[in-house]
């Protein structure tokens, strides 16, 4: 079983706690009444295993793109016929944040060897690779970026680790915002951040301010990184109050208003870890003067989220199985409208707007019924998979009875087509 990375676990019964009222580190809150706030329309089976992450989408040719993290792909997809229509494999490192370029028929993606590669959306093959300053340093990386398109200018978040292939604990410095030119496909800069862990990156349509949500503690809080693009270089840090682990940003640059989605934990490496853990956070900011307005608990594990002008709703993409849909009432006051299943682990998700729907990848992943009565769900788990293959398990003060492993059930990835919903 330990070939899928994707491994998350969907109890359908209850947990039980121990002291009544209390949650679990790393457990899910109880499920509550989902609203109609997006239709599930189309389902669309997706090849291979494990974590998948950002999406981009071609419009006008009607194509969805999906960065396939473990395997190290770029997954295509006809969405008027629903069917994938390519896979480009043997990427030099795992894909992180796509961009579609319609001038250029390009797919242009970050990799965590610390480079960034052009994908033609013609042949589907790796025509370009530009080096960012990380290149040959094992514990750096690329992740998240944001895409200036008037100025064909990526940015492209470096992250720097105490050990990549270890604890994957983040480094405290060196970290860093490297500018790559797609016209030239090469690095014209590289911006020094203060810290090492840039998790969420969103840009102003002006093209004159990049936001750098920050993992980094300092003085008991982390921070949003505020980068002038003209001068390069860091000109404010914000607190994110309440919102200790950021993993995406996004923007109503209309209101002067940044949206940071962060977890409450690390991703540990638990059973759950910080994509398990509930509640998350969505921290509303105001960009003319770096001051919170407002923080609204969220789904736990966030790692992706789009502001929708037009509808003045935000979709907060969590790792628990659902998307949290927000509404701007006005500029200082936001509301929960309510939580829209998706699946397990489904990390990121993508709005398009020319299009009014959202697209949910999910990864291959297990599903498990918990036994009756259990008391310590982690603990059984633990316990089980330390059972050989056919040996029956047996309760305190009960006869013997089947493993909860045998019932496990195997969901292979899918993409999830939604329409929005007024």
């Amino acid at each position: 079983m330990k070939k899928f990375l994707a491994f998350f676990l969907i109890f359908l019964m209850p947990f039980v706690s121990k002291a009544q009222g209390q949650q679990s580190t790393g457990q899910q809150l109880p499920m509550m009444h989902m609203s109609g706030l997006l239709g599930l329309v189309e389902t669309i089976p997706l090849p291979g295993d494990g974590y998948m992450d950002h999406l981009t989408v071609d419009v006008k040719g009607q194509r969805l793109f999906i960065s396939g993290e473990a395997e190290k792909t770029l997954i295509a997809v006809d969405l008027r016929a629903g069917k994938v229509i390519h896979v480009t494999q043997g990427l030099s490192a795992m894909p992180k944040k796509p961009f579609y370029l319609p001038e250029t028929n390009e797919v242009w993606v970050t990799l965590t060897d610390s480079t960034v590669a052009a994908i033609s959306g013609t042949t589907y093959e790796v025509t370009k690779t530009v080096k960012l300053s990380g290149y040959g340093d094992s514990n750096k990386g690329a992740d998240n970026a944001a895409y200036d398109a008037a100025a064909h200018l990526i940015y492209a978040g470096v992250e720097v680790f105490e050990d990549f292939g270890g604890s994957g604990q983040h480094g405290s410095n060196n970290a860093s915002i490297d500018v790559v030119d797609t016209r030239t496909a090469e690095l014209v800069g590289s911006i020094k951040l203060p810290g090492g862990d840039p998790a969420g990156i969103t840009i102003e349509p002006s093209g004159k301010r990049l936001y750098v949500t920050m993992g980094d503690i300092v003085d008991g809080e982390s921070h949003v990184a505020v980068i002038d693009l003209e001068k390069r270089a860091v000109v404010a840090q914000w607190p994110i109050t309440g919102g200790p682990v950021p993993h995406t940003a996004g923007l109503d640059a209309l209101h002067h208003r940044l949206f940071v989605g962060s977890r409450l934990i690390a991703h540990t490496g638990d059973v759950g870890g910080g994509h398990q853990h509930e509640p998350g956070r969505l921290t509303v900011i105001d960009t003319e003067t770096g001051k919170v307005v407002q923080g609204l608990d969220s789904v736990g594990g966030a790692d992706d989220l789009q502001y929708d002008a037009a509808t003045a709703r935000i979709y907060f993409v969590g790792t628990t199985g659902t998307v949290a849909v927000f509404k701007e009432m006005d500029p200082d006051h936001f509301q929960l409208l309510g939580k829209v299943p998706t699946g397990a682990i489904s990390k990121t998700g993508l709005w398009v707007p020319e299009l009014k729907r959202f697209y949910s990848a999910v990864p291959k992943h297990y599903v498990v019924t918990a036994r009756h009565g259990t008391q310590d769900l982690q603990a059984d788990l633990l316990k089980e998979l330390n059972i050989a293959q056919g040996v029956k398990s047996r309760e305190k003060g009960a006869g013997w009875q089947t493993s909860m492993l045998s019932d496990l059930v195997i969901e292979e990835a899918h993409l999830m087509v939604f329409d929005y919903l007024p």
